[in-house]
């Protein structure tokens, strides 16, 4: 997946529940302003993550680990709506 455009963080959650395992977890990684550094990084924050997640599942084969990945984005000069009297 392509970062979208304006995106300046991604985020990764984790969650393995089961056989008394209890893990929730966030991973928040920032990306820079320069375009042709952002899918450089981006890719590095994913191989964490996946990186993140196999050890998990290594250390509780039991327990399935559900991972997301969410990008934090901001979109400048787009007018808010007026507000109503």
């Amino acid at each position: 997946m392509s970062v979208p455009e304006g995106a300046h963080a991604v985020t990764y959650s984790f969650t393995a529940y089961g056989d008394g395992v209890e893990i929730g977890t966030v991973l928040e990684f920032p990306l820079s302003i320069s375009a042709t550094q952002r899918p450089h990084e981006d890719a590095a924050a994913q191989a964490a993550a996946e990186a993140y997640q196999a050890t998990i599942a290594a250390a509780y084969p039991a327990v399935p680990v559900y991972a997301s990945r969410t990008y934090k984005c901001r979109i400048q000069d787009t007018a808010w709506p007026a507000a109503s009297a």
